[in-house]
């Protein structure tokens, strides 16, 4: 397929599935005729449709197709049931699409059918399931020049059939063009086509496409609207005046510790034990003088501040002065 037919149909694809919704994989509906047509020009079915659709195909085969194929075929001798024929594929490959028309499921006729599936209902014609329709004509009937010349031509029962079957065909592109949203794929000499959208379709498309347009100046007022009435709202308000901030604590420097305030408190309590020493020793001495042995007095155990020990070791030698002047008053 050359690029530029490959790009019209993609851009058609988009259309119909931006306006009716189509999603991949496509459900084409596939008649007689068209199976006739990609066999005799040695076409692989699901590739074709494919590279014509620009996706992922899923074929379908009604019943009544079905039916209409193998009515035409010659009975087996020894089974008398209808030969298959050789341009209708697998099922693997052409699923069967059970359709109902009537209590005892018996077939109808195939442009019947197919129309039916296309739009259930006749009242509203809608492709409710996005069905795209796979058709082709009918192989024309092969001319006879037996009769003799001068002779009144007859009647041929095979052209006329091949007439009737053209005429269904053309039937069924018609009805599947005047229902809206239905693409329309079709064998011409060994090309399969597919056909622009039809004027139902196209009208649909361009409701679509007006009330996107006018949702879209809708919104635009809208936000146009928004945005003006924002900018009063912010002439109006008037700014808080700036309070003043605390600083970073982070960035604060530490304050020191009171070290000359622990030091006069160490020194007072070592001054009051060393008078308190020298009080103890002047008893002692005056008892000694008047002869009478005087008892010991006991020393009073005295609650006092504790002191940290970074500050009792700065002065190791007043403790020891301290404690030998003890001493020496025991004595």
């Amino acid at each position: 397929m050359r690029a530029k037919r490959s790009k019209k149909y993609r851009k058609l694809m988009h259309q119909y599935e931006l306006t009716f919704g189509f999603r991949e994989p496509y459900q084409v509906l596939v008649d007689s005729n068209f199976l006739r047509a990609v066999h005799s020009f040695k076409m692989d079915l699901i590739p074709a449709l494919e590279r014509t659709l620009q996706g992922k195909v899923k074929p379908l085969l009604t019943k009544c197709s079905l039916a209409a194929i193998m009515a035409s075929q010659p009975l087996h001798p020894r089974t008398n049931n209808p030969i298959r024929p050789e341009h209708l594929p697998p099922p693997t490959t052409l699923p069967l699409r059970h359709c109902s028309h009537n209590q005892d499921s018996t077939p109808i006729d195939e442009t019947s059918c197919l129309l039916s599936l296309l739009s259930p209902t006749t009242d509203v014609k809608r492709n409710k399931e996005h069905y795209t329709l796979a058709t082709s004509d009918p192989p024309a009937p092969k001319q006879s020049n037996s009769q003799a010349p001068g002779k009144k031509r007859k009647r041929d029962p095979a052209a006329e059939e091949a007439f009737e079957a053209l005429k269904r065909a053309q039937m069924l592109r018609r009805g599947a063009r005047s229902i809206p949203g239905v693409p329309i794929v079709y064998v011409k000499r060994s090309v399969m086509i597919l056909e622009p959208m039809s004027s139902p379709s196209e009208g649909i498309r361009e409701g679509v496409e007006q009330d996107k347009f006018r949702v879209g100046l809708n919104q635009k007022r809208g936000e146009e609207k928004d945005k003006s009435q924002g900018d009063q709202s912010e002439k109006t308000k008037k700014k808080d005046p700036r309070k003043a901030k605390a600083p970073n604590p982070l960035s604060m420097k530490k304050p020191k510790k009171r070290a000359n305030e622990n030091a006069e408190a160490a020194s007072g309590l070592k001054k009051e034990r060393v008078r308190d020493d020298l009080e103890e020793r002047d008893a002692a001495e005056g008892s000694g003088e008047d002869g009478d042995a005087a008892p010991k007095a006991k020393r009073r155990r005295r609650h006092h501040k504790s002191v940290k020990p970074t500050e009792s070791a700065d002065a190791p030698g007043e403790s020891e002065a301290v404690v030998a002047a003890v001493d020496s008053a025991d004595d």
